[in-house]
C-alpha cells in the first residue's frame, strides 16, 4: 500500500539509526517532521537522526492483526 498525501515534496521522512539499521521511520509534513526530528535526537542522543524530503511514495507496511 503506498500512502502519501499531497505532493511528495510535501513531506519529510525521518529516520532514527542504529548503525546501518533503521528503528524509528516517520513520515510527515516539514513542521511535524522537524517536532519529531528533535524528540527523537533527544530521546536517542547517541543515534544517527536524518531528516529527508520524499521524493517518491512511501511503502507502509500491512498492519498486523
Amino acid at each position: 500500500m503506498d500512502e502519501l498525501a499531497g505532493s511528495p515534496t510535501s513531506h519529510r521522512r525521518v529516520r532514527v539509526w542504529f548503525g546501518d539499521h533503521p528503528i524509528a521511520d516517520h513520515v510527515a509534513e516539514p513542521l511535524q517532521a522537524a517536532r519529531y526530528e528533535a524528540a527523537m535526537r533527544r530521546r536517542f542522543a547517541c543515534c544517527r537522526v536524518t531528516n529527508d524530503p520524499v521524493t517518491a511514495p512511501v511503502r507502509m507496511p500491512e498492519p498486523t492483526r
